[in-house]
């Protein structure tokens, strides 16, 4: 994709997202950290206040807070009489955030499949025929939400807290890089598969499998998401 391509694909992507968003710092955080880490916004790019400025129409403090916030989570650095550009290190720093939720993950679903009862069985079943449905369509923004309550299902069955605050410290992160991930269609049918076979671990009630099959399913969707 060319600069100019990159450019006005971003611009659709952020007009999309005020719509749906109130805070103006929110507005930039979440379009700027799914830009980065979904690869529109490439590692060493310079991002300018004022160019943000005027394609948001807003001012430059809540593009100032966003850049203070992606900077704490290791997207951007701001060089002093310099600017802000997007991390070297932006695929390192996903990739350690996303090897912490494959663990964590797989706890969830070692924890689901210990606690799991029949009703919340047919549930997890309903929710992966549903993305079954959104695969065969191709309908990528939908399934990548329907693949987030799948996990978010499993959360629930883990009955953990401690566990479920750990991964919403990352879910900004788990919900971009998954716009990124199903964007690829082999991706689309490893993942879908997988969940298939997690599925089947947790109604088997075998929580070593579960959890192995969940730490395998995100660190191979990682590699090949971040290889490419």
């Amino acid at each position: 994709m060319n600069k100019e391509s990159a450019d006005q694909s971003f611009e659709k992507f952020i007009s999309t997202r005020t719509r749906n968003v109130k805070s103006l710092r929110e507005v930039v955080v979440e379009s700027l950290r799914e830009a980065i880490v979904r690869g529109q916004i490439k590692s060493g790019e310079h991002l300018k206040e004022r160019d943000l400025s005027e394609k948001l129409g807003i001012s430059t403090t809540p593009i100032k807070e966003a850049f203070r916030i992606l900077g704490n989570e290791g997207l951007v650095v701001t060089i002093p009489r310099k600017g802000t550009y997007v991390s070297e290190y932006v695929d390192t720093n996903i990739e350690e955030v996303l090897q912490l939720r494959a663990v964590v993950e797989g706890l969830c679903a070692k924890f689901a499949a210990a606690k799991a009862n029949d009703q919340q069985v047919d549930r997890l079943k309903a929710q992966l025929a549903l993305m079954e449905e959104l695969f065969e369509k191709k309908d990528i923004d939908a399934l990548v939400e329907e693949n987030t309550r799948f996990h978010a299902l499993i959360r629930e069955i883990a009955n953990n807290s401690m566990v479920t605050n750990l991964l919403n410290n990352i879910s900004s992160f788990e919900t971009a890089f998954r716009k990124r991930a199903l964007t690829n269609k082999d991706e689309m049918k490893d993942g879908y598969l997988e969940h298939k076979e997690i599925l089947q671990a947790i109604i088997e009630r075998d929580p070593e499998r579960a959890e192995e099959l969940m730490k395998r399913h995100i660190n191979r969707t990682l590699t090949n998401v971040l290889k490419k």
